[in-house]
């Protein structure tokens, strides 16, 4: 009995010691990791993620660093140090280059583009030349979205096609007035790499990479494709039915500053580091950080955006400054929440626009479960869209199909109905592009597996418009013959 009174004793002193010592809080961030392993793998199984890199802070310092899959091309194993194309989060990077030619009275804001862009033109020249810098960073300059997308994802090689990208703009016709709308364009971005070469003398890689990805310390960030693949860069995969695909697509020299820079998660983590107060050797003066990080334009209920990154809940708890990017074969979301000092990147090679409210839901989810709340629901990843495609694709190949062989319609209806399938069918793409606002080009890029059907339903409508049109010129003939 003394034995068992002295067992326990020992036990509950060594319990008592090991709490002490590594305290509650080790504990609790045990159970938040395995939560978050639990929630995250759930992710990369059911989006069938071939690669990705997550990093979490807590005020500054690491708290989570956990990488999944393979890379691309040679299928290497995805590290901390991978780079990933990050999308539309290069516009963030951009928008620090050009603060950083703000702070050394290079330019100002509220320069017309024209002082240092003398070349620089629309289809109205006027309004062209009251366009300013600061319009550029805030997409408040009235060049459309659609305009933007038409220039994108060129896989252009050569060096000079941020120059030549924006050059080819001298004929596009604003889609806002100068200053009135804030309209969310990737040609805002290529205009700003072209001024950041044309006041620097050097190209928009050099001199991102020299002035602001050394400084802080991004070593495995690059903007061009040379520096990209020497850097360990390889392309990603794009999504057919759900299915991770191996990219055809191309970097796009033309596309660094508004979406094809790289960089790994451990390269973000030192750019998040930065915009939580760390002084990256004087990188941006104190009042130039904080006009960066100032909310300038409202986009939604609780959404602004500043020179080049998105801020929610601006003044609340709640504030959230980030970003998110896709490129047609990765997907990346950036975060940091001053008031909490929660922070992290978020990194995959594998994208479709059908998937990618999936991995906000993720960044949101992480968030909640960082907060000690309960986290939502991630989305299914079921192609619903492409399956009602396909389903459509093949009632149509059953109708040509019932049509060959056994023609039903009358002459007059023949011709109405073979017409309208013809009209339908030229129709389609063009119809498409309208609602989705996005040029086919795009489409084809940002969701492969989609726009494939809409090609095959396109065809297949104006098979069967000829056969039925066709079926009833050839009874026309048979009627008139035997008159």
């Amino acid at each position: 009995m003394k034995i068992k009174k002295r067992m326990l004793m020992v036990m509950g002193c060594s319990l008592i010691w090991s709490l002490l010592v590594t305290g509650w809080p080790v504990s609790a961030q045990g159970d938040v990791e395995t939560e978050l392993d639990h929630y995250i793998d759930g992710y990369v199984d059911e989006y069938r993620v071939p690669g990705a890199s997550v990093i979490l802070l807590k005020d500054g310092d690491v708290f989570y660093s956990k990488s999944w899959g393979v890379t691309g091309e040679e299928e290497g194993k995805v590290t901390a140090d991978t780079p990933f194309t990050i999308g539309s989060i290069s516009k963030s990077l951009t928008g620090l280059g050009v603060m950083k030619l703000v702070d050394e009275d290079l330019i100002e804001l509220d320069d017309p583009v024209r002082k240092h862009l003398p070349w620089f033109t629309l289809s109205d020249e006027e309004a062209a030349g009251r366009i300013t810098v600061k319009q550029l960073l805030t997409q408040t300059s009235g060049v459309g979205t659609y305009t933007g997308l038409i220039m994108s994802d060129q896989e252009a090689n050569d060096l000079s096609a941020i120059r030549e990208n924006v050059k080819s703009l001298a004929d596009v016709e604003l889609s806002a007035p100068v200053g009135q709308k804030h309209l969310y364009s990737n040609s805002n971005f290529m205009i700003l790499g072209a001024l950041i070469e044309e006041v620097t003398g050097v190209g928009f890689s050099e001199y991102m990479d020299q002035s602001v990805l050394k400084p802080l310390g991004m070593e495995h960030a690059a903007g061009n494709r040379e520096a990209a693949y020497k850097n360990g860069y390889a392309r990603g995969y794009q999504s057919w039915f759900g299915m991770p695909v191996k990219s055809s697509v191309a970097y796009d020299n033309g596309g660094a500053p508004y979406g094809y820079m790289t960089a790994s998660a451990n390269d973000m983590v030192k750019f998040l580091s930065f915009l939580n107060g760390e002084d990256t050797d004087g990188l941006l003066s104190e009042e130039s950080k904080s006009l960066y990080l100032t909310p300038h334009v409202q986009t939604g209920e609780d959404r602004y955006y500043g020179l080049g990154i998105r801020v929610s809940n601006p003044g609340s708890p709640e504030e959230m400054i980030w970003h998110s990017g896709s490129t047609p074969d990765s997907h990346s979301e950036f975060f940091t929440m001053p008031e909490t000092g929660w922070g992290g990147v978020l990194l995959t090679n594998k994208n479709n626009v059908l998937e990618e409210e999936g991995l906000y839901y993720l960044k949101m989810g992480i968030i909640d479960i960082l907060n000690g709340n309960e986290p939502g629901e991630i989305p299914g990843n079921t192609p619903v869209i492409q399956l009602i495609l396909l389903l459509v694709a093949v009632l149509l190949a059953g109708m040509l199909v019932f049509f060959i062989r056994k023609p039903v319609l009358k002459r007059g209806r023949g011709f109405v109905t073979g017409s309208v399938l013809i009209a339908l069918s030229f129709g389609l793409i063009p119809a498409l592009s309208y609602v989705s606002q996005s040029p086919w080009h795009a489409v084809w890029m940002f969701s492969p597996d989609l726009a494939f059907l809409v090609m095959v339903i396109a065809g297949l409508l104006g098979l069967n418009g000829i056969w039925v049109f066709a079926g009833a010129f050839r009874k026309m003939e048979r009627t008139e013959h035997f008159m």
